[in-house]
């Protein structure tokens, strides 16, 4: 039974991503700072972290991204309807 040397290596499951980088698009914008992004050749999910560099998303991620949407979703809630400014 013969080997192929690139199946010994697990490099990645795209080769195009691993030589020339991901082309990330935004999947879901969290707030103004944090956003989702998918690899659209390999699929790979990332998220920003504080500084504004892209990491892998993990679970725990996904967890407190999803818990900063509803955040922001109610706080823009309450501005628009209960806070509004008053007009003179």
């Amino acid at each position: 039974m013969e080997t192929d040397d690139l199946t010994l290596n697990p490099v990645k499951k795209n080769y195009r991503c691993f030589f020339l980088g991901h082309r990330y698009m935004e999947t879901k914008k969290i707030n103004q700072h944090f956003s989702e992004y998918e690899c659209s050749i390999c699929k790979s999910q990332a998220t920003n972290d504080s500084r504004g560099n892209k990491i892998t998303l993990t679970s725990k991620l996904k967890d407190i991204n999803e818990t900063l949407f509803y955040l922001n979703l109610k706080k823009e809630f309450l501005n628009r309807f209960y806070f509004q400014k008053k007009e003179q």
